[in-house]
């Protein structure tokens, strides 16, 4: 695994959703190496090798790796990420740390995998689906459930539907609290349903289970993932607060 590094990031495109909800494009001064799945830390202040580290957040990663850029998706809950998204524009410098985590797929190469992932937990597995698109990577299938609240909140719609296109035994189904008829991806109202997912996912041979959002979403389905006979080690997650 590469170790972490320290790199002046400038940020080169944004788009606002709604709940101030942004994606940020950072074009990093040097290229850094990363698995899919995993995390940086992003620092708003200058960081001087001499003192320490600045107070910084952790995001999550939403490309592949190799590019020239890194794409992280930002929902503003506390004074740091409101600051963020508060001074963050088109040419302003952050600086980077990365890469963090063991939150990836090596461990599931020639297997099943089933992506459950509420609202922003969907980044991570983005990073993973562009790398498998551009790699052409087999998988036995690929399985991913994305609950949202709103529509509009489907950020990711259009790798969807390319990964459905061009992703062979890649199923995906999404659920969305709130419809308000408007054209999106196809989408079943309500949220993730636990056991409906479990049911659909029943006939796969040892699936690996990655769960990827809120705290009180993971604790809820690695309950009911063992409760049902699930082996720990066939659940990975990333929780965030």
């Amino acid at each position: 695994m590469a170790s972490p590094r320290k790199v002046k990031a400038v940020v080169v495109g944004l788009k606002r959703y709604i709940d101030d909800i942004t994606w940020y494009r950072l074009k990093p001064e040097f290229s850094c190496r990363f698995k899919p799945g995993q995390f940086l830390h992003l620092a708003l202040d200058s960081y001087d090798p001499s003192f320490n580290w600045p107070e910084s957040r952790v995001f999550s990663i939403a490309n592949a790796p190799g590019k020239e850029f890194i794409d992280i998706l930002v929902s503003p809950k506390g004074r740091f990420t409101q600051r963020m998204i508060k001074e963050l524009n088109v040419g302003t410098q952050v600086w980077l740390k990365l890469p963090y985590g063991s939150f990836n797929f090596d461990s599931s190469i020639d297997k099943n995998i089933v992506l459950i992932a509420g609202g922003t937990g969907i980044t991570p597995f983005i990073s993973f689906l562009e790398y498998l698109l551009e790699n052409q990577i087999k998988y036995y299938s690929v399985n991913l459930f994305y609950g949202v609240r709103h529509p509009d909140l489907l950020i990711f719609e259009n790798n969807i539907e390319n990964y459905r296109q061009k992703i062979k035994e890649f199923y995906c189904k999404i659920f969305c609290e709130y419809i308000n008829g408007t054209k999106h991806l196809e989408t079943e109202q309500g949220v993730l349903p636990v056991q409906e997912i479990l049911k659909q996912t029943s006939s796969l041979d040892t699936p690996e289970y990655y769960l990827s959002g809120p705290k009180a979403m993971i604790e809820s389905f690695e309950s009911e993932l063992r409760n049902q006979g699930i082996s720990g080690e066939s659940i990975l997650y990333d929780r965030w607060e």
